[in-house]
């Protein structure tokens, strides 16, 4: 094997090996863009603020029974 054929191959090899390392890359970033914009929408709440308040309340209310109860 020839000096030019050898360098070939290594060319190859370092070559595939940098698209994988590339490959990888995108991926971590894809998973954090992704992540982002879920994060964003973690904090809002489908309920209503008077549907929040009612649930507030009777859970309240529940407490309350229970610690007269005990």
């Amino acid at each position: 094997m020839d000096f030019v054929t050898k360098f070939e191959k290594a060319l190859r090899a370092r070559y595939h090996h940098l698209k994988i390392e590339i490959a990888k890359i995108e991926h971590l970033i894809d998973a954090f863009e992704k992540g982002a914009k879920l994060g964003a929408k973690v904090g809002r709440s489908r309920l209503s603020p008077a549907a929040r308040k009612k649930i507030s309340m009777a859970q309240k209310a529940r407490w309350a029974k229970r610690k007269k109860g005990a």
